[in-house]
């Protein structure tokens, strides 16, 4: 009964899963490329340029019954599988049993926080996660430029959407040995509100977060509809560079 019913939930719906959301987002570098290695499973590969992405998530609307309003946060850690980077998922807290249970099926690594809260006073957004009586990560967005940007940074806040590009994930969760990609697809007209400015934050997350420093970041909000879905297997996916190979020279892709 448990499958169906999570089947059904994480079924592709004509008007989206996902039907208004609020979010703050941040990169950094990481202070410790090694540190950052470690927190990547051995399926992974590190990628071109090591990046930690944070983001604190209130899904405002969500549908249909019985996945309802949830908040949430995430580290992300930029990584590769057979030379197609994406993001891979090293933590997932949420606040509703159901989003964990969703979560695990596509092989998110969730479970139930204590408490997180994301709040618009006006001036700044602010976002706080607790766990087991203790400060996950705090997020406090302004609108105040940060420092000169470097390419790489300039190019992740070329994105309104709060998740750009694939999330790469384990099944079983966290430990493999499948590698699957998931993404949000938009399946309705939809539209994005993001502001650019900076993010100061506060954590730890295995010494990943660099705690009291202000980094570029964004704020968002999403009305519309879309779905999580699964897209392909990692193994499957052409990299670019392959693929515009292919298009210039008539050469077709091999049916998986």
């Amino acid at each position: 009964m448990m499958r169906t019913l999570l089947d059904w939930l994480l079924y592709a719906h004509s008007g989206g899963q996902f039907l208004e959301l609020a979010a703050i987002t941040a990169h950094f570098a990481p202070d410790d490329p090694g540190r950052y290695r470690q927190y990547l499973p051995e399926l992974l590969e590190m990628p071109d340029r090591p990046v930690v992405k944070l983001f604190l998530v209130d899904y405002l609307r969500c549908s249909p019954w019985p996945l309802t309003r949830y908040q949430e946060w995430s580290m992300l850690l930029r990584a590769a599988h057979d030379g197609v980077e994406g993001w891979f998922p090293v933590t997932m807290p949420v606040t509703t049993w159901v989003a964990r249970q969703g979560g695990h099926h596509l092989g998110f690594p969730k479970y139930v926080a204590e408490s997180i809260t994301l709040v618009d006073d006006g001036t700044a957004v602010n976002g706080r996660a607790n766990a087991n009586g203790r400060l996950d990560v705090s997020m406090r967005y302004s609108d105040d430029a940060p420092p000169t940007l470097a390419r790489w940074e300039r190019d992740l806040r070329a994105h309104d959407a709060f998740i750009e590009g694939d999330l790469i994930v384990l099944k079983p969760t966290g430990v493999g040995p499948d590698v699957q990609r998931v993404r949000f697809d938009e399946v309705v007209p939809s539209r994005w509100t993001t502001r650019h400015g900076s993010v100061e934050l506060h954590g730890d997350a295995g010494g990943l977060i660099p705690s009291g420093r202000t980094v570029p970041g964004s704020a968002h909000h999403f009305q519309g509809g879309m779905n999580l879905v699964r897209t392909t297997p990692a193994a499957r996916v052409i990299p670019f560079s392959r693929a515009s190979h292919r298009a210039r020279t008539g050469e077709k892709t091999r049916a998986a």
